[in-house]
């Protein structure tokens, strides 16, 4: 009797994942114009290119779209899964009327907002699929998403597309550079002096978050053994409000740095494209090296790796308790260890 209860119950289950597996194919057979919208920080903004990629290879002739603010754009203004970037008005009204010209028929929704809930809403959009929202619960959603939080990034993103039935094919982010911007990088490095023959090592030391920067005068030594141990050139990247810390570490250096500062995210870009390698903080540059490709040494104080570090093997990460006690020496070996790999 519990054999043939156990028999039923299996049977049932077997039936009812069935029934839901065709219920998420029949809702994407006919949707062939999609809305990802992600608007927050560089780095999470770039987290959710995976969930693009995995769209483009399940509906490949469908017209992708993803919302961001202005500031953003030139995040995934080449990502190649994308057909246009939609920039975000505050002004309800006019976003409304922009959406609608679009004529989506879906909208993944990556953040839990229940304002960009309704904005889909109101704006006509049929199916809208997002994470259970601070505000409004599942309220409008057609497929409410659980908010696990207790995962990398990248997979809580994913998993919106996961309740859609959609796997990844990866989960390593991207980020696609423009012909100009590589050739601006091209001219930029040769005009400073840069030579292809001699490795060439990015160093991010900034940060919005002081807690997450690693002293400067370790930038400082980190480089001038670099140079000194590997004949290394080296590539300062600071921010606009970070020129002075760029100055500071060139001036504790024996070596002379090339530095790079306030230019915008394709640049950062294609300038990290052209490093044999990248050393950075937590911060939104750190995704933009490992979105490009370029092997990536990142340092975590008491940030969450797991949360956001990079998933590919060719990267590395050091995670201690604090920036402090991260070393000169623990830096070296991880350096040392992706040159061994690279040669």
């Amino acid at each position: 009797m519990k054999r043939e209860t156990c028999s039923l119950r299996s049977a049932v289950y077997f039936v009812n994942c069935l029934r839901e597996y065709m219920d998420k194919y029949e809702l994407l057979k006919n949707i062939n114009r999609i809305l990802i919208i992600r608007m927050g920080p560089l780095g999470e903004t770039l987290q959710t290119t995976p969930v693009l990629k995995a769209l483009r290879a399940r509906l490949e002739k469908a017209y992708l779209a993803m919302m961001v603010t202005e500031d953003r754009v030139e995040l995934v203004s080449a990502n190649p899964h994308l057909d246009a970037v939609v920039i975000y008005d505050k002004s309800a009204p006019k976003l409304i009327n922009k959406l609608c010209k679009h004529r989506f028929q879906m909208a993944l929704i990556l953040q839990p907002t229940f304002r960009l809930v309704l904005l889909t809403f109101l704006a006509g959009i049929k199916y809208r699929v997002g994470f259970e929202t601070n505000g409004g619960g599942k309220l409008l959603l057609t497929v409410p998403v659980r908010n696990n939080q207790n995962q990398h990034e990248t997979d809580r993103y994913l998993d919106v597309i996961r309740a859609l039935g959609i796997q990844p094919v990866d989960r390593e982010i991207e980020m696609g550079v423009t012909c100009e911007a590589e050739e601006w990088a091209q001219e930029f490095l040769t005009c400073a002096g840069i030579s292809p023959q001699r490795l060439l090592i990015g160093i991010n030391p900034g940060s919005f978050w002081m807690y997450r920067r690693w002293p400067e005068e370790r930038f400082a030594q980190i480089a001038d053994k670099l140079v000194a141990e590997y004949d290394a050139q080296i590539l300062l990247t600071v921010g606009p409000s970070e020129v002075g810390l760029g100055e500071e570490i060139a001036r504790l250096m024996c070596y002379k740095p090339v530095i790079l500062s306030n230019i915008t995210p394709m640049r950062i870009a294609a300038a990290f494209k052209q490093c044999d390698l990248l050393i950075s903080n937590d911060t939104g540059p750190m995704h933009i090296g490992i979105a490009v490709g370029t092997p990536t040494i990142s340092l975590f104080g008491s940030s969450n790796p797991n949360k956001w570090g990079p998933i590919a093997s060719k990267h590395s990460i050091i995670h201690r308790n604090g920036m402090e006690t991260i070393t000169v020496e623990d830096v070296m070996e991880a350096t040392y260890r992706q040159i061994k790999c690279k040669s």
